[in-house]
């Protein structure tokens, strides 16, 4: 059987599975297992021979997140597929819905593609192939939030699942990390970063079914943050969801995926210090990121010239060298050659996926990807759905920790092509004030009537 077959036949098969769990089992729970099954175990797409070349490296592959050459991916079936089965599972869902500022910044974002065809750039075709693709994948997996996660007792179950998502990759993290990464081109045939970054200082970083080794990198540690913090604010069964977060934990240390462990040590310092933050702390920390931010998007601070021409620029780099980290200073060189590109187009953008072509390389941060294809105003939308809920939730100083997974999973987007999808269900499920979970009591199908008691004995206690 062909490697496109396999595909497609992968993607038949979740479908099916996912409306029969969408059948048996409650509609949280149902979501949650279809969504992270999808992502985790799915083929991301049917990769084109000539986008597997010899060195099982290209830069004609970019995240998909983002429309490209490749259209039908995991990152689309799976909320599509997802939507009808809650469709058909609790339709009233759908008829309640009543969207509000950030719902609009969501849609106003998946119609950006819009904005090349009325500058004349793209075709209608183009543009509504492009359009269609934001709707499914960021559109589809936002609304299945805003749909279904915007209670307590749900987000509780998002973070559950997300840290227990990491438990479930020990067997990979083991098999792969001693051995190499096999798994997918034993099971779905070539990748085109199989290779790519797995040689670690010990051993191997594993590739599992993701996208990239950096994509299970930032999975993984993630994973690890939020089963420390069920583990930290879970009384009953401490000591098991001790043990699994040190297990998740340990897989991620174990992946060598430097940034992504950074990262998961700054979400553990702030779940410490969380009811010691203050106020004044969050708006300075928003404002410094926000100035960094903004200030790396100019591009009117010569960062390549600075490291190749300062002592000091040129010691960083040495260490850089001696670590083996080389890809941190190679992604700041992509990102900071693509800026005058962006520039040139800055409101609409190229309306193409592979404007960066004249460069022979794309930028490596998803901005950057973004603000190229489609403009500026479309990466502002997006980071206005995207992190809005999270700010109001980290200025209520709640505790809770999906504002900073969200806000971990963009940090990383800002230097990989690649998103983590939970963070959109994330950012939905907290785009809103929490929904009153009694309205479910009585939807189509007996397991609904329990839903809220499961839900509740899943994830009780967690914040």
């Amino acid at each position: 059987m062909s490697g496109s077959n396999v595909i497609l036949g992968s993607y038949i098969a979740f479908a099916l599975a996912t409306l029969i769990i969408f059948w048996i089992r409650p509609t949280t729970q149902a979501i949650l297992i279809s969504c992270f099954g999808g992502w985790m175990l799915l083929p991301v797409t049917h990769y084109p021979k000539n986008f597997v070349t010899v060195q099982q490296f290209t830069v004609d592959v970019i995240g998909v997140g983002l429309p490209s050459a490749l259209l039908i991916t995991k990152a689309l079936v799976v909320p599509v597929v997802v939507l009808l089965g809650l469709g058909l599972r609790a339709p009233r869902r759908f008829v309640e819905f009543r969207p509000n500022t950030l719902d609009a910044a969501m849609m106003a974002f998946c119609l950006t593609p819009l904005l090349p065809m009325l500058a004349g750039k793209v075709t209608v075709a183009s543009a509504i192939a492009q359009t269609g693709y934001l709707v499914g994948v960021w559109g589809g997996t936002w609304m299945i939030g805003r749909l279904a996660l915007c209670d307590l007792p749900d987000r509780k179950s998002l973070i559950w699942a997300i840290g227990f998502s990491g438990f479930t990759l020990l067997p990979v993290a083991i098999i792969e990390g001693l051995r190499t990464p096999s798994l997918y081109n034993f099971v779905y045939g070539a990748h085109p970063f199989q290779g790519e970054g797995a040689h670690r200082y010990f051993g191997y970083r594993p590739l599992a079914f993701f996208e990239h080794g950096n994509q299970y990198g930032i999975w993984i540690s993630i994973a690890a943050l939020a089963a420390a913090f069920v583990a930290f604010r879970h009384k009953p069964f401490r000591r098991t969801y001790a043990a699994i977060a040190t297990l998740v934990t340990l897989c991620a240390l174990a992946s060598q995926s430097v940034g992504a462990i950074i990262l998961l040590l700054l979400g553990l310092v702030w779940m410490v210090i969380a009811s010691k933050i203050k106020r004044s702390s969050i708006i300075a920390v928003g404002v410094l990121l926000a100035l960094a931010g903004s200030v790396y998007l100019s591009g009117k601070i010569p960062i390549q010239q600075w490291a190749e021409t300062t002592q000091i620029g040129q010691k960083a780099l040495a260490v850089l060298r001696m670590s083996g980290r080389e890809s941190l200073g190679y992604r700041v060189r992509r990102d900071q050659m693509a800026m005058p590109m962006i520039f040139d187009a800055p409101i609409v953008g190229y309306g193409k996926w592979d404007w960066w072509r004249p460069l022979k390389s794309h930028p490596w941060g998803l901005p950057l990807l973004i603000a190229g294809q489609f403009g500026l105003i479309s990466l502002a939308l997006l980071s206005i759905a995207m992190f809005g809920g999270a700010l109001r939730e980290m200025w209520s100083i709640s505790g809770s920790i999906l504002p900073i997974i969200l806000l971990l999973a963009g940090i990383d987007a800002c230097l990989n092509s690649f998103i983590f999808f939970p963070a959109i269900l994330a950012a939905a499920a907290l785009a809103a004030p929490y929904v009153d979970s009694r309205r479910r009591v009585g939807e189509v199908g007996n397991a609904d009537v329990t839903e809220q008691a499961a839900n509740q004995s899943i994830a009780g206690g967690v914040l």
